[in-house]
């Protein structure tokens, strides 16, 4: 009888490119001048390594549409005249006699109903990746479909900018108005209009701004809180460029500063966080004790409910807003316990930001001994992931309206890095952004989330668009030709 074929059980594009592979090494073969000549260059060729094999394997299970059990380690099919007729055994398993194996070739095959449909045009299936690294490479390589400046849009000069790990440099308003202390100064830098305000200076030899943090009050960002070396805090009107009041209460040098309404949270050398009532005349409203030295990171989520803190213990703290009242030391004492104290970073943390997409998500970094990006669940105090980014961390800042964070590095790198957030907590690398040549201390955003500033030790402040834009938006909030080459000063 005579064989008929039958087509669902054939894999026709593994048998053309085994039979076109044949034919191109035939014609490499004829076209030689000796078998002499073919060994020589088949020795000065080098061997195909493990990865490339497997690469090579995955990539024609892709192309061809086979499941990778009828590829052999170096890419040949195996049995390729075995067709995979249905209820036919191609053997039987030596210990077990009344079983049957079938063919590879019917494994995961995918069953159509026109029989020349294999030689149509298709998308090519995600194919799982050697180790872990490679396989995250793969997924994530079109995640972001938007380009990523490699060069900041804008680099302003800043001159006498403390390099100091601990202090909180400038702040981004919700006016598109960026507040940074240099050295005793503060100068405001209008990011719509170009144009540079001098606020204030801050009068004694050793005393000098410390951190500065704008009001994000609706209706009331014209103020402006600034911290400083002889253990106030001031409060600003930009507007009208005077001095509204001092806060006092600190017994160090404020470091840190956080808005949540109308109560202003200040961390100082002290170890103290102290809650002021900028509304009230006896401002002083709570002092929270956990921390053993310096307050360097502070932080309110979005809807106020709870503030993070960092040490230069390496705690980081969880303070409940609602529940802060119960939880005080003693039945006589005046300082609130946080809610959680975690102890999981090895050095100093600064860095800290709430996820504005997912509530309770916290991320922190810590300093050069611990070189770690923790995310955390704020309500359990689980931490979720950690990943050594191999430098000092001064910053993180999630992105607005992206799946996104970014961190700021010192030691040994100077870099940014962009950081995309996946399923499972996860972050994967997408690019990093380089230029400092000192470490990057801090990292504001502006209003409407597209563009990054970093303020470094190196004197300069450098304008990232890296977030992109939001979904309705079209521009960013710096005016068009902002990309200088020179190095303007901020002052």
């Amino acid at each position: 009888d005579r064989f008929i074929p039958n087509r669902r059980g054939m894999h026709l594009n593994l048998c053309r490119s085994a039979l076109l592979s044949e034919e191109s090494k035939g014609k490499d073969g004829s076209d030689s001048a000796s078998s002499s000549g073919i060994e020589e260059k088949a020795k000065q060729s080098p061997a195909e390594t493990p990865i490339e094999k497997e690469y090579k394997r995955r990539m024609l299970s892709s192309l061809c549409n086979v499941p990778l059990e009828v590829l052999d380690e170096d890419a040949r099919p195996r049995g390729i005249l075995n067709f995979g007729n249905t209820g036919t055994a191609v053997g039987a398993d030596e210990n077990n006699s009344g079983s049957t194996r079938l063919s590879p070739w019917r494994t995961n095959r995918i069953r159509v109903e026109d029989p020349y449909q294999h030689d149509s045009l298709r998308v090519l299936q995600q194919f799982e990746s050697i180790d872990d690294s490679f396989s995250s490479t793969v997924r994530h390589s079109d995640v972001i479909n938007r380009k990523i400046p490699s060069q900041p849009c804008r680099i302003l000069d800043a001159p006498d900018l403390v390099d100091d790990y601990y202090l909180n440099l400038i702040s981004w308003s919700a006016d598109n108005v960026l507040a940074v202390a240099l050295a005793h100064c503060v100068y405001l830098w209008n990011a719509s209009t170009g144009e540079i305000h001098h606020l204030a200076t801050i009068e004694g030899d050793d005393d000098y701004v410390t951190s500065v943090a704008w009001c994000t009050v609706a209706g009331q960002s014209k103020y402006l809180a600034i911290g400083t070396n002889s253990n106030m805090v001031q409060l600003w009107d930009t507007q009208a460029s005077r001095m509204v009041r001092t806060l006092r209460g600190h017994t160090g040098r404020v470091a840190s500063i956080a808005w949540n309404q109308h109560w202003l949270s200040s961390g100082g050398r002290d170890s103290l966080i102290i809650q002021h009532d900028v509304r009230s005349a006896n401002h002083v409203v709570a002092r929270y004790r956990a921390h053993e030295q310096e307050v360097c990171g502070l932080k309110w989520n979005d809807d106020g409910t709870a503030l993070a803190s960092g040490g230069n213990e390496n705690y980081l703290c969880i303070w409940d807003a609602s529940m802060s009242s119960r939880h005080r030391d003693s039945l006589f004492s005046s300082y609130v316990s946080p809610r959680l104290v975690l102890k999981q970073h090895k050095a100093a943390v600064k860095a800290l930001d709430w996820c504005p997409f997912n509530r309770g998500l916290l991320a922190s970094g810590g300093g050069t001994a611990d070189r770690t990006i923790k995310l955390w669940n704020s309500n359990s105090g689980a931490m979720l992931k950690s990943i050594d980014t191999g430098s000092q961390v001064c910053s993180v800042l999630w992105s607005k309206h992206q799946r996104e964070l970014c961190s700021s590095h010192g030691f040994s790198e100077n870099q940014l890095i962009l950081w995309k957030y996946g399923s499972r907590s996860s972050l994967t690398k997408v690019k990093e952004l380089t230029g400092h040549t000192a470490r990057i201390l801090s990292l504001a955003c502006s209003p409407d989330g597209s563009t990054v500033v970093s303020a470094a030790g190196d004197e300069s402040l450098r304008f990232w668009n890296i977030f992109g834009s939001a979904p309705q938006a079209s521009r960013s909030v710096l005016p068009m030709g902002d990309l200088t080459f020179g190095m303007p000063t901020i002052r």
